[in-house]
């Protein structure tokens, strides 16, 4: 490829159980580039970054693991059962988040190796990141496929699934909000078909 092509970085995001990591393997077998919010919400409480050494500020060193690292669990148990504890995580981490995120866009940019990256976040359109990227992709399944997935995945029942899709903004709102829409309420075929079709638009 000849080094003036533009790289293109786009947003993907979608509703709980629409099947985020198989559209990301497809765009992936397809030469595109990947990046996910939550490898990056790792990366940026690492041992040794500021994020961490916050964290424990704000929450004492019972996080942290014999080895230093964070103890997701003790962590999770603190901040999901006191609304003003995860707003105290969010404010430390979403601010290092969106940073590195921004980061990773401006480098894509400057890289002019004509690729496609995709970026998946998951609160894309709730966290306001749809300026950054050069269109935002989301994914989209018929409700009740949506249910029964999300069910079976996370082993469920279904006041419990209807609860977790409640919490979310509707699907129907995102596809709305979206320059593309990949529609995965199908098999594994029409998916590649639909993903090969979009890629040729981008």
């Amino acid at each position: 490829m000849s080094g003036d092509q533009m790289s293109k970085i786009y947003g993907l995001t979608g509703g709980i159980a629409s099947g985020k990591t198989t559209v990301l393997d497809v765009f992936a077998e397809n030469g595109c580039r990947i990046y996910n919010a939550d490898e990056i919400a790792r990366e940026v409480v690492k041992i040794g970054t500021p994020g961490l050494d916050q964290i424990v500020a704000s929450f004492g060193d019972d996080i942290l693991m014999s080895d230093g690292t964070l103890n997701r669990k003790n962590l999770s148990q603190i901040v999901f059962s006191d609304k003003k504890e995860l707003k105290k995580l969010t404010d430390i981490t979403a601010p290092l988040i969106r940073k590195r995120i921004l980061q990773i866009v401006e480098e894509v940019h400057a890289l002019n190796d004509g690729l496609i990256y995709i970026f998946e976040i998951p609160l894309l359109f709730e966290t306001n990141y749809q300026p950054y990227f050069d269109a935002v992709i989301s994914i989209f399944v018929q409700p009740e496929i949506q249910l029964s997935r999300l069910m079976k995945r996370n082993n469920i029942d279904e006041q419990t699934a209807k609860n977790q899709i409640d919490s979310q903004m509707p699907m129907e709102e995102k596809k709305k909000l979206a320059d593309f829409v990949i529609d995965n309420s199908g098999d594994l075929a029409e998916l590649k078909s639909e993903i090969k079709t979009l890629l040729k638009n981008l």
